[in-house]
């Protein structure tokens, strides 16, 4: 992909050469993709992934990069950035679009008087991303308000069923398929501001105990009857650095890019605590965080 060169038909979307991993990524690591594009409509991403297909690009379609770790070097592919997809419908039910984040998503149901969706609060994520991975804390899911999400398959738009999704625990049908998700009807319910504030200021309360700076969320999901954070902890590995990469004192299941650390020390560090939690728990952590190609 190095040097790649794109037809005068892609001159009609938003792009950004290169596309730096370091500076869009919550991590604030990685290498760079020699493009990215901003489509701004459905049509301007069905029009793209045709383009992209013909040619042989392949691409990664991207959020708000708050959950993957990028490789170094540069890209397998060209990025997609649903970033431009940010429009709310309240006309028939709520249709959120992927690029949407998930503060705009809250301050637009506080305003309406809608419920729902106040998990979300300080996660930073897209809808997109968030529907990918079925993102949510303390038990409460997005894909749990999902009435149908809206995706390209093969060309064509698709409106998928709840139950065509397959969420369970950090998990989608997308995480398996090519599916570009462009957004989703979402069931939520009608309240008055004050009672949302309320819920948005209790997970807000929840999640100060998180670790600032950078990082990827939660690195590992949790395994059946126990909490990945816990077993790292017991394991003595808070604090544990190779390079820039720290496990967090503040909550065990975050890596800190901390003083300029590599996707190589994130990797590394990754590896050492998955060992190091089955030889004293016999339990085998699997990760959250998506790695990019």
């Amino acid at each position: 992909m190095n040097g790649i060169r794109l037809s005068e038909k892609y001159a009609a979307f938003t792009t950004e050469k290169p596309f730096d991993f370091t500076k869009r990524s919550t991590i604030g690591c990685g290498g760079f993709a020699p493009v990215a594009f901003y489509p701004k409509t459905a049509e301007e991403c069905i029009t793209l992934v045709g383009y992209l297909r013909t040619d042989g690009f392949p691409y990664q379609v991207l959020g708000n990069l708050s959950n993957v770790l990028p490789k170094s070097g540069e890209s397998d592919g060209v990025v997609i950035s649903t970033k431009s997809l940010k429009g709310i419908s309240f006309s028939n039910g709520v249709f959120v679009e992927a690029g949407v984040t998930s503060g705009a998503l809250l301050s637009a149901c506080k305003k309406r008087g809608l419920s729902g969706a106040e998990f979300l609060v300080g996660i930073p994520c897209t809808v997109g991303g968030a529907l990918y991975m079925n993102a949510g804390v303390a038990g409460a899911y997005i894909g749990e308000l999902v009435e149908s999400v809206t995706v390209i398959r093969e060309g064509e738009l698709t409106v998928l069923p709840r139950s065509a999704c397959e969420y369970a625990y950090k998990h989608s049908a997308f995480m398996q398929n090519n599916d570009f998700i462009l957004g989703a009807k979402l069931a939520l319910e009608e309240a008055d501001e004050a009672s949302v504030l309320v819920k948005l200021k209790a997970y807000a309360d929840r999640r100060k105990h998180l670790p600032k700076g950078k990082s990827m969320g939660c690195v590992f999901k949790n395994p059946p009857n126990a909490v990945a954070g816990r077993l790292i902890e017991g394991a003595g590995l808070k604090g544990l650095r190779i390079g820039g990469a720290v496990v967090s004192e503040m909550h065990a299941n975050f890596i800190v890019n901390d003083k300029g650390a590599t996707s190589e020390h994130i990797q590394a560090l990754i590896a050492v605590v998955k060992n190091a939690v089955f030889a004293q728990y016999n339990v085998r952590l699997e990760e959250e965080i998506r790695y990019l190609e």
